[in-house]
């Protein structure tokens, strides 16, 4: 059975936030704070920070789409392994963008404190099974 809480962030996954500043704000919590260590480095995010990223990715991908291979929650956290599959404006075909690990606090129904872990997808086929697996 999926919670609130985990459908919330599926929901948000699943949303166009990086093309519709409604649905932004719908998910993102006012006070939000990320903490994002990518392959490129550690990053901060503050609501307006974020925000402007989001919407600066929505002009390079026509469609982001989420595959999830984990889903856990405890209490108000809730942590999610995902890779996001993109569609650019030049091709249609989904590419693997990153592997991702989060964990998120959820405040008022919205993503409140994020803990980001990222790097490129890995093409191997190992890698990619890795991803097929039931939500848990």
């Amino acid at each position: 059975m999926i919670s609130d809480n985990k459908t919330l962030v599926t929901n948000f996954f699943t949303s166009k936030y990086y093309k519709n500043l409604a649905d932004f704000e719908k998910y993102i919590h006012p006070d939000l704070k990320i903490d994002w260590n990518s392959s490129k480095g550690f990053f901060q995010f503050d609501y307006e920070k974020f925000k402007a990223m989001s919407l600066e990715m929505g002009k390079s991908f026509e469609n982001m789409s989420p595959e999830f291979s984990h889903l856990i929650e405890e209490n108000d956290k809730v942590c999610a392994r995902f890779t996001y599959n993109v569609e650019t404006m030049e091709s249609q075909d989904l590419i693997g963008l990153a592997d991702f690990f989060s964990v998120w606090e959820i405040k008022n129904n919205q993503l409140y404190r994020g803990y980001i872990m990222s790097q490129p997808c890995d093409d191997g086929l190992d890698g990619v099974l890795s991803f097929i697996n039931d939500h848990n």
